[in-house]
């Protein structure tokens, strides 16, 4: 997703979102993958209190791809 593929599409996400995520993916494998008595409870605090900005990026870079595809139908039916 963080790749564009010329001529076919942009990149969905951004270098900056994906190494954004890319903390929250981690803490996902961690979660899955270890017990709870290992979380570092100062880390898990800054994700949490930096989600809703992670949300909005996120957010505006899917729309703008979402658009790109709405752009990109509407050239292919004419």
């Amino acid at each position: 997703m963080a790749r564009e593929i010329p001529d076919i599409r942009p990149a969905v996400l951004t270098g900056e979102a994906v190494d954004i995520l890319q903390e929250y993916r981690s803490f996902r494998h961690l979660v899955r993958n270890v017990y709870a008595f290992k979380f570092d409870p100062l880390k898990v605090e800054k994700l949490v209190e930096g989600i809703s900005v992670v949300f909005d990026k996120i957010r505006e870079e899917l729309l703008a791809f979402a658009h790109f595809l709405e752009q990109k139908s509407q050239v292919n039916e004419d």
